[in-house]
């Protein structure tokens, strides 16, 4: 949706225009990307305040910062051709929690030769939705475990599963009685969940595969900064 508010003087005017924002999902919530073009016929200084709030009003972020006057070639904040006087910008903030917001983006310039300052405002709709696009958030403990019996027989097989906040990719490494190996474990869609094969016996398309015989073995995962460790028991 593209969204425009202008406010005229008597010789110039200011404008501030949207573009159609993105709004998308991470693990720690909703990422908000808009742009947005301040138009000016006066290539003076603008004060440009950015601020997002919640459903209930409250301010969730606020940014202000000053255009510099002149062109960007000359150290200003405008790209200017003739009487067109352009700044393009960019909001982005994230790990918003659901729900719905408004952008609001202002532009000052103080007035000239006899005529007021001029201000023009903009204001759009954002909506978050992130819990479907990550239905099983990442707030509850890590645990991991072998599907089934806990004491698997050597010669069997086994899927090893984990569940945490280890981003996309998580580190397995399982060490035990003569025996090592690591394999880079990938997360299983938008959850926080993975799957790892360990594969006792040698053989084609597992994760991890190879024992070293009955005795626990020790399961470390790590990524994004989090770690994990429980143990597995092979028997005979």
């Amino acid at each position: 949706m593209l969204s425009v508010v202008a406010i005229l003087g008597a010789a110039a005017a200011l404008t501030v225009t949207f573009g159609t924002p993105l709004v998308s999902c991470a693990l720690d919530g909703g990422v908000v990307s808009a742009g947005y073009t301040i138009s000016a016929t006066a290539a003076s200084a603008a004060l440009v305040t950015e601020t997002l709030k919640d459903s209930g009003g409250n301010t969730v972020t606020t940014k202000s910062f000053t255009l510099p006057a002149g062109s960007v070639t000359d150290g200003g904040g405008w790209t200017i051709a003739g009487r067109s006087k352009v700044y393009d910008g960019t909001f982005t903030t994230s790990g918003l929690p659901d729900g719905e917001y408004s952008l609001e983006v202002c532009a000052t310039q103080p007035g000239s030769q006899g005529n007021p300052a001029k201000n023009a405002c903009i204001t759009e709709a954002l909506v978050v939705d992130c819990v479907r696009a990550f239905p099983t958030a990442c707030t509850a403990a890590p645990f991991g475990e072998v599907v089934g019996n806990n004491h698997i027989r050597v010669n069997a097989a086994a899927q090893i599963n984990f569940k945490g906040n280890f981003g996309t990719e998580a580190t397995v490494t399982v060490q035990g009685p003569n025996f090592a190996e690591t394999a880079t474990i990938t997360q299983n869609g938008n959850s926080c969940n993975y799957h790892a094969n360990w594969k006792f016996t040698n053989g084609e398309g597992a994760d991890l595969y190879g024992n070293g015989g009955p005795g626990t073995y020790t399961v470390f995962v790590s990524g994004n900064g989090k770690t994990l460790t429980f143990n597995v028991t092979l028997t005979d």
